[in-house]
């Protein structure tokens, strides 16, 4: 079982840092990005096209917030801390074209940890106004107190995205999700499997070195929990230890544990199943029509992003109605165009590419969602037991 070298990190929120405005991080894979190496490296960006609708890329915001009269009348620099490129293509051009006085800038992320990002805001008091954040480390700001109150409303178009998402992430506005699951060859092999239990059970014997894994822990930990029946969230030592056995057992039969290029091999075919993102079977899937994905019944671990307020700002009334513009149907499908993401607002489906929408990975299926439990903040010991499980995995 061979483990491929980590070349560049890939993006996952928990293991996030933000860079200051005036110290970027340079040639870091961003989600769109990852995605292209992930689905082998096959990916030019005039690929990415089919995942780009025109019509809505340059669509102004619809609904305006009740403090759009407050939100003209201010003047200054809005600085959101974000992923590179990780919004609309016109987004923030035409939000300052209807704000005047406003000009938006933002930050990309680094590597060093939620904590350091933590440390970045709260040292920075006043620098930033917005910040991308996922659930466990909206949890952990909202708990150090660097985060502004969402102040719902103020923020009608809030009211279009799904309640589940809504109730996941308190603290800000969900914009995006991502689901681990896995894919399969329906052309090499002659199982159509739904559960991770048969993965575990039957496949993994049968196709032993031709499965690979992606390299991430909570994801994979999770991805455990659920094929025993337990809480990706749980804190029981003896539900974690049986989730720890799982992968051990798992482990002999994989043949790699890939840190990027998840899906390459099934792609080629040198592997017939592959435990992986959504985001990343639908980009494999545009090259091979063999693969298969699969939203196993047990359920799925996944996390879900959002924007939150930050503490310190003095363009609140401007951030919630750039929330709101966000939010716009039109708006907001062309950010879900521009990054092929999972999407939380049902009502934009009409302005969101047809391969994004009837994709069986990044569709919004409310059967599948029921099966979602995102991730969430778990505390420091927690995090550092997992931490060494992993560890002990990747080792063994």
């Amino acid at each position: 079982m061979v483990e491929i070298p980590r070349p560049l990190a890939i993006w996952q929120q928990e293991e996030s840092a933000l860079s200051s405005v005036d110290d970027l991080t340079e040639g870091r894979l961003t989600r769109r990005s990852a995605l292209v190496a992930g689905a082998g490296g096959l990916l030019a960006t005039s690929g990415l096209a089919a995942l780009l609708d025109a019509g809505s890329a340059d669509a102004l915001a619809g609904r305006r917030s009740p403090i759009l009269a407050s939100a003209a009348a201010q003047a200054g620099t809005l600085t959101i801390l974000t992923f590179p490129g990780w919004y609309g293509p016109h987004e923030f051009a035409n939000f300052d074209k209807q704000h005047p006085g406003i000009t938006i800038k933002t930050a990309v992320s680094g590597t060093t940890g939620a904590a350091a990002q933590i440390a970045q805001i709260e040292t920075n008091p006043g620098a930033f106004d917005v910040t991308l954040a996922g659930v466990p480390v909206s949890s952990q700001m909202h708990a150090a107190g660097v985060l502004e109150p969402l102040k719902t409303s103020q923020i009608p178009n809030l009211k279009l995205v799904g309640s589940t998402f809504r109730k996941s992430l308190p603290y800000g506005i969900p914009t995006d999700f991502g689901k681990t699951g896995y894919g399969y060859r329906k052309d090499l092999i002659t199982e159509r499997p739904t559960t991770w239990r048969e993965l575990w059970t039957t496949l993994a014997k049968k196709y032993s070195g031709k499965i690979t894994m992606l390299k991430y822990d909570s994801d994979i930990q999770g991805t455990a929990l659920k094929y025993l029946g337990y809480s990706v969230n749980t804190k029981s030592k003896s539900q974690l230890q049986a989730m720890q056995n799982a992968l051990l057992k798992l482990k002999p039969h994989l043949q790699a544990i890939l840190e990027t290029d998840y899906s390459k091999a099934l792609i080629e075919g040198t592997a017939v199943i592959a435990i992986d993102y959504d985001y990343d079977i639908a980009a494999a899937q545009k090259h091979n029509k063999n693969i298969v994905w699969v939203a196993p019944k047990e359920g799925m671990a996944a996390y879900l992003e959002g924007w939150c307020a930050l503490k310190g700002s003095k363009l609140l009334p401007t951030v919630w109605e750039l929330m709101n513009s966000h939010l716009a149907p039109k708006n907001y499908a062309s950010f879900i165009n521009n990054t092929g993401s999972a999407f939380v607002e049902q009502s934009a489906t009409r302005y969101i590419s047809k391969s994004i929408v009837h994709n069986p990975s990044l569709r919004y299926d409310p059967v599948a969602l029921k099966r979602v439990e995102f991730e969430k903040y778990l505390g420091p010991t927690q995090i550092a037991y997992r931490g060494r499980l992993w560890e002990q995995f990747l080792a063994a």
